[in-house]
């Protein structure tokens, strides 16, 4: 345990003068009394009295300080060793010129690990922090004793990975209810944010083809439409899909589905949302894109697909430009990119009758 004293210097300066005070007050009185006897034979019952009692109280109140003093200690190390078993939660305490009063094991430890350096006791905390970053601090001491309680949520890069901390921030008061001092409880949530990731990851994932599903696009569209950003919606649908699938088997189904969301996924711009509709349908939200690169990227798709002819398969592509987006649903622009699949599939098969047609003359 580290053998630091949780009150501060100067209440315990303050603890101390008041006893020196009152012990020489009661010297003093006691004193006089004596002088009073011993050189003008002044003396009666009631200085005879006076004199004990004053001794007595004299006895009493230095008890009382040592009560006093002992109490706090005690107080204070029982602080500390609930600190000390505190496992992979930093708990460090600076007072209000920012020193350090205390810290325990694991904050030493953290420090040691993550930033190698050893605090110590007693040493400003700018002594250890970059400008920015004591001034960071500062700000959330400062918003702790103004609000009563401060947190904080931080990002600590080391060794190529990220490491999530939480820190709180909570004014230590004395008797009196003055705040000398701030704890500040770290604690490492990198495990917790992870988890979540995991977790976020698993609801916004497509099962099999390991893309985005459709709670993904409707929450990303939500964003969109904050800022009324300007995205293009297009829909993809692998035509044939269900017969070649009933004709070939389900595992190769499953594998034309992956295949083709790893085609989406290496050839549009990383900024897109791509997504698995439902069955053999896509979905692939995408900002920041002229028309003219959007028509590469669909040529290229199609060209990129010429290998599932064996297997029947082929893909229509519809598109729509959302461009009012805070004041139209995600539906609406969807059905204008259906419209436009529809409208496309519908001329290909006409000019495929009418190639068919000329072949037969």
């Amino acid at each position: 345990m580290l053998k630091t004293n949780l009150t501060t210097k100067k209440y315990r300066n303050k603890l101390l003068m008041y006893s020196y005070v009152q012990g020489i007050g009661l010297i003093m009185l006691a004193s006089i009394l004596i002088y009073m006897q011993y050189f003008h034979g002044i003396w009666t019952n009631i200085s005879y009295v006076l004199s004990v009692s004053i001794i007595i109280f004299l006895f009493l109140g230095v008890k009382r300080f040592f009560s006093l003093f002992n109490k706090y200690e005690n107080q204070n190390a029982l602080y500390q060793d609930s600190f000390e078993i505190l496992v992979n939660v930093s708990v460090y305490i600076v007072d209000l010129e920012f020193n350090y009063l205390y810290m325990n094991k694991s904050n030493i430890e953290f420090m040691d690990n993550y930033y190698k350096i050893q605090p110590k006791v007693g040493e400003n905390v700018s002594k250890y922090l970059t400008p920015l970053h004591m001034e960071v601090f500062k700000e959330n001491v400062n918003a702790a004793i103004s609000l009563g309680f401060k947190t904080s949520e931080d990002i600590l890069k080391t060794d190529g990975q990220d490491i999530y901390l939480y820190t709180t921030y909570s004014p230590v008061k004395n008797s009196r209810g003055e705040i000398y001092a701030i704890c500040c409880v770290t604690t490492d949530i990198t495990g917790s944010v992870q988890e979540k990731e995991k977790f976020t990851e698993l609801i916004y994932q497509d099962p099999l083809t390991n893309i985005f599903n459709r709670r993904k696009v409707f929450d990303y569209y939500k964003l969109v439409q904050q800022d009324n950003q300007k995205i293009w919606v297009l829909i993809f649908d692998l035509d044939n899909f269900k017969s070649s699938n009933d004709t070939f088997g389900h595992v190769t189904g499953d594998q034309v589905l992956v295949d083709f969301s790893n085609l989406l996924k290496s050839t549009f711009p990383s900024s897109a949302i791509i997504a698995r509709w439902g069955g053999d349908e896509f979905l692939v939200l995408v900002p920041n894109i002229t028309y003219g690169s959007l028509r590469v990227i669909e040529t290229t798709i199609q060209n990129s697909i010429t290998y599932l002819d064996e297997l029947g398969v082929s893909v229509s592509i519809g598109e729509a430009f959302a461009e009012d987006t805070i004041n139209n649903n995600l539906d609406y622009y969807i059905d204008a990119a259906d419209l436009k699949m529809y409208e496309r599939k519908r001329l290909q098969k006409g000019d495929y009758i009418r190639n068919s047609k000329v072949r037969h003359q």
